[in-house]
C-alpha cells in the first residue's frame, strides 16, 4: 500500500525471504534499452576507441543500477520517497539512453548532462539515510559525500573540451566506485555492533540474473538481423545462436542456484558485486561477436568470440569459487581450463555456421559436467 508519510525502511528491519518488488523490475526494464542501444552501436562501428567508449557507458549506466539496487535491497518500502526515487531513476535512465550512440562516437556532452540527475538522485538518497537510519547513517554520510565529489567533477566536465571532459567521466566514475573504500571502516563498525552478516541477499542475487537475463535476450534479439535473407544455411546459424545463449544462461544459473554469498568484509561483497556486472558486461560483448562472426565470417572476430567466452565461464567459475566453500567447481582444475581454450581456439579453423555448431555442444559438455558434479555432491550429503 502507498506509504504517502514513511521514511525508507532502516538497515535493521531485514526482510527474511524478501522478493523483488514489481516496481523494482519495472524499473530493470530500461535497462534492456541500455543494453540494445550500446551492443547496436558497437555492432555498427566496431573499433577500438568505440569499444572503449561502450566500457565507460556500460559502467556509468550499470553503476547507477549497481547502486539504486543496492539502496533498496536495503531500505526499500512502498514510502512515497522511495516509489519517486525509483521512478525518476528509469525516467532520467531512459532520457540517458537515448544519447548513448552519439556517446559511443565520442561525444559526451548530452550523456552527461543527463547523468547529473541520476548522480544527484543517489547523493541525495544517501543523504536521506544518513539523517533517518541511525545504525546505517555514518556509513551512508560518507557514501553522499562521495557522490557529492563525483557529482562536482561530472559537472566540471561540461566546460571543459576533450580529451578532458573523457578525463573527467572517468574520474568521478572511478570516484563512485570506490565510495566503500571510504564507509569501509564505518561499515565494518555498523555490521558488528548490530551483528549482521556480510552478505549478498538473495533478492539482489534475483536482480543480477534478471540483467544477465536482459543481456542474453539482446543476443537472441541480434541474430533476427540475419532474417533478411532466409534460406537453410541461415536457419541453422539463427539455431545455433539461440542455442549458444541457451547454453551460456545454463551454466550461468546452475552457478548462481547454488550461491549463498557471505564474506568476511564489506569490500568483498562489493567486489563480489563488481564481478557480477562484468560477467553482464562479457556476455553483452559474446553478443556483439556471435552477430559479428555470422556476419563477417573473419578469423579475428571467431577469434574474439572464443577468447571472450572463455572469459565468460571464467569469471562464472570465479565467482563460485569465492563465495561458495561447499560446492565443488564445475572443472577439474588447470587442466580443465587448457583443454577448454585449446578446444575453443580450435573451433576458429572452421566456417562461422559449424564453428558456433562446435561451441554449443562444448558448451553442453561443460553444462552436463557441472550438473553431475552438483547432484553427486547433493547426494552425498543427504
Amino acid at each position: 500500500m502507498f506509504n504517502l508519510f514513511g521514511k525508507p525502511r532502516v538497515i535493521t528491519n531485514v526482510i527474511r525471504h524478501r522478493k523483488i518488488s514489481w516496481l523494482e523490475l519495472f524499473y530493470d526494464l530500461i535497462f534492456a534499452v541500455v543494453v540494445e542501444r550500446i551492443t547496436d552501436s558497437v555492432v555498427a562501428d566496431f573499433s577500438l576507441s568505440v569499444i572503449l567508449n561502450s566500457v565507460i557507458i556500460f559502467s556509468w549506466f550499470f553503476w547507477s543500477w549497481h547502486e539504486t539496487s543496492g539502496y533498496f535491497d536495503n531500505h526499500g518500502n512502498d514510502s512515497a520517497i522511495n516509489i519517486i526515487i525509483i521512478n525518476l531513476q528509469m525516467i532520467f535512465t531512459g532520457i540517458a539512453a537515448i544519447f548513448i550512440p552519439q556517446a559511443m562516437l565520442g561525444n559526451f556532452q548530452l550523456l552527461v548532462m543527463a547523468l547529473l540527475p541520476i548522480q544527484f538522485i543517489l547523493t541525495t538518497a544517501w543523504t536521506m539515510i544518513g539523517f533517518v537510519d541511525y545504525d546505517h547513517g555514518p556509513a551512508s554520510r560518507r557514501y553522499a559525500l562521495v557522490f557529492c565529489g563525483s557529482f562536482i567533477v561530472l559537472l566540471l566536465s561540461l566546460i571543459v573540451n576533450e580529451p578532458f571532459k573523457l578525463i573527467l567521466l572517468i574520474a568521478a566514475l572511478v570516484l563512485n566506485c570506490c565510495a566503500i573504500f571510504f564507509a569501509n571502516s564505518k561499515l565494518e563498525q555498523e555490521y558488528q555492533r548490530i551483528n549482521m552478516n556480510y552478505e549478498l541477499k538473495d533478492s539482489l542475487l534475483e536482480r543480477y540474473g534478471l540483467m544477465t537475463m536482459i543481456a542474453l535476450g539482446e543476443m537472441i534479439a541480434g541474430l533476427y538481423g540475419m532474417a533478411d535473407h532466409i534460406e537453410p544455411k541461415v536457419l541453422f546459424e539463427f539455431a545455433m545462436g539461440i542455442v549458444f545463449a541457451a547454453m551460456i544462461a545454463a551454466v550461468y544459473y546452475q552457478v548462481i542456484g547454488e550461491l549463498h554469498v557471505k564474506m568476511k568484509s564489506p569490500i568483498q561483497v562489493m567486489g563480489i558485486r563488481w564481478l557480477f556486472l562484468l560477467e553482464i558486461y562479457l556476455i553483452v560483448l559474446d553478443s556483439i561477436l556471435l552477430q559479428l562472426t555470422f556476419e563477417e565470417n573473419k578469423y579475428a572476430f571467431k577469434l574474439a568470440l572464443v577468447i571472450i567466452l572463455f572469459f565468460t565461464l571464467l569469471v562464472m567459475r570465479i565467482i563460485q569459487a569465492l563465495t561458495s566453500d561447499k560446492i565443488p567447481d564445475s572443472t577439474a582444475g588447470l587442466g580443465f581450463f587448457i583443454v577448454e581454450i585449446v578446444l575453443f581456439l580450435a573451433t576458429t579453423l572452421l566456417p562461422a555456421f559449424l564453428m558456433v555448431g562446435v561451441i554449443d555442444l562444448i558448451l553442453i559438455v561443460i553444462t552436463v559436467c557441472y550438473h553431475y558434479k552438483i547432484n553427486n555432491y547433493h547426494k552425498n550429503i543427504d
